[in-house]
């Protein structure tokens, strides 16, 4: 009898664990960009793709994550996309998910003439917490335009780094909003935000040692004390 395997999707529509190829394949099919596998154990999906909410599950991981913990203590590169630009508000946004709590969160570091601005929530809305960490993902680029719109007129562009394309996808239509979290946010954008704040979206790897990417996430996993 085959093994039977459970599919961790980490970069797709609604990053998270899966029983079946079936189910992680809509996450991922049309999806650029998509990182995804296979494993023989749900808590091997959960450590891929939550990464810290669980202890590794073996001498392996164990190993595999000290290493991962070590590097992480250099120094990381200054992002190239960080240059001082008076005319330029950037927003790194990241989110995550307490797979106990049911809880999500946001991370933002904001960045405008030199000065650098950290945020970070929590929430717990039942319709949204279903989104896992793509609702914190939102929350984050939300408040990010929220940000720039009370500070209009102190900056040309917004500019909004994001590691999970629906931060742009949903706001350009290139994505339907399906869920009501993602139609939310997309008509903040149309009705609140596109003719008065002009935003670029910018892609970024995610854990690829940019400065502030990572400090976003690092705020986001810190509002769920994980």
């Amino acid at each position: 009898m085959a093994k039977k395997k459970v599919y961790g999707v980490k970069n797709g529509k609604i990053p998270g664990v899966y029983q079946t190829w079936q189910e992680c394949e809509k996450q991922i099919k049309g999806y650029s960009g998509a990182e995804y596998k296979g494993f023989s154990t749900e808590d091997e999906a959960k450590i891929y793709v939550y990464g810290t909410t669980l202890e590794p599950s073996s001498e392996s991981e164990k190993k595999k994550s000290k290493k991962t913990l070590e590097e992480k203590g250099k120094t990381p590169p200054m992002s190239n996309n960080t240059i001082k630009d008076p005319n330029i508000l950037k927003a790194y946004v990241d989110g995550s998910y307490n797979l106990k709590t049911h809880e999500y969160s946001c991370g933002v570091v904001l960045l405008l003439n030199g000065k650098e601005l950290l945020f970070s929530k929590k929430g717990n809305a039942p319709h949204l917490a279903s989104m896992r960490n793509v609702a914190g993902e939102l929350l984050g680029a939300q408040y990010a335009m929220a940000f720039a719109l009370k500070n209009q007129g102190k900056f040309k562009e917004l500019w909004i780094y994001h590691d999970y394309s629906g931060i742009e996808m949903w706001c350009t239509g290139k994505w339907k909003t399906k869920q009501a979290g993602t139609a939310a946010y997309k008509n903040y954008y149309q009705e609140k935000i596109r003719g008065n704040i002009d935003v670029r979206f910018k892609k970024v790897k995610a854990h690829s040692g940019d400065r502030y990417n990572d400090k976003a996430d690092e705020l986001a996993k810190k509002a769920l004390d994980l």
